[in-house]
């Protein structure tokens, strides 16, 4: 990949959102493997915990009492159906998210992705990316409950945590921190930005439940199967974006070095007309070729 993919400027939404596609489409084959796997095994875990946590059904007909009696095994029922799939993504999802994060942190740095490297140095990190992703994830979903609008600022306030923790090699609360600070006064921007990905991502979700319905019992393998196509999508932007604050915060500084004398003319000199050799301008023969100057 062209060294041209360092960023050392702030990006627009547009050239975050060209950007995020060009690397994509650059090591589309690393990251499809990724999330092949991940996506697969999400799949596969959660048709068998559908299979397995029954949702209970209220008769027909019900009275007052049999609902009465029906509403807390469907709660219980409910609550770990919602629970152990938020285990299963938090376990999985998160290697293939911050490894996806990790291999656009290569392209844009290194000028290429190694796919191995990314996924054992992710895995390294696992225990902190969890703990991350519950502090921050607990955090947000308060701020959801309690109004939404806290919800979407802490989301956007957290939301470069990852990068940062990959990147910088700083602890949970220190990415938190940083993050907050990258996203500093680009508060709408960042919402902007989630908005056209999510938007994006919410359209590639339905295609691929309209093709995966047909399947049945395995619906859901075929669309998380079917998801591995662009779910990169998100880690890659939230790579992007994250670099793209930080040269806004610390832009690269350029070299101040003066060009060499020897690449500019200087004064009173000339040019052999026959082999083009610099000389003093009161040299009546060329050193190099012999050739004599004209006064």
């Amino acid at each position: 990949m062209p060294e041209a993919q360092a960023i050392t400027r702030e990006l627009t939404i547009g050239e975050v959102i060209s950007k995020t596609f060009d690397l994509y489409r650059h090591d589309f084959v690393k990251y499809l493997v990724v999330f092949l796997i991940v996506e697969a095994i999400t799949g596969t875990l959660t048709t068998l915990l559908r299979s397995a946590v029954v949702l209970p059904t209220l008769p027909a007909n019900a009275t007052p009492q049999d609902t009465l009696n029906w509403l807390p095994g469907f709660f219980r029922a409910l609550f770990y159906l919602v629970a152990l799939s938020i285990i299963i993504s938090l376990v999985v999802g998160t290697v293939a998210t911050a490894s996806a994060i990790k291999m656009a942190s290569q392209e844009i740095e290194k000028g290429h992705a190694d796919l191995g490297a990314s996924v054992r140095f992710t895995i390294s990190k696992l225990v902190w990316l969890w703990g991350l992703s519950i502090i921050v994830g607990v955090i947000v979903g308060l701020g959801v409950i309690a109004l939404l609008v806290p919800g979407i600022i802490l989301g956007i306030m957290f939301s470069l945590a990852i990068p940062v923790l990959l990147n910088e090699n700083k602890g949970i609360v220190e990415s938190m921190g940083r993050s907050r600070k990258l996203v500093d006064h680009r508060w709408l921007k960042s919402f902007a930005l989630f908005i056209v990905f999510g938007i994006i991502l919410v359209i590639a979700g339905f295609i691929a439940g309209l093709i995966s319905a047909p399947f049945g019992f395995a619906s859901s393998i075929v669309s998380s199967i079917l998801s591995a196509f662009y779910t990169p999508l998100a880690p890659i932007a939230l790579t992007i974006y994250y670099y793209s604050n930080v040269a806004r915060i610390n832009p690269p500084q350029m070299s101040q070095t003066p060009m060499a004398a020897a690449s500019a003319v200087q004064p009173e000199t000339k040019f052999c007309p026959r082999c083009g050799t610099q000389m003093a301008s009161w040299a009546s023969v060329c050193p190099k070729c012999g050739a004599q100057q004209s006064a």
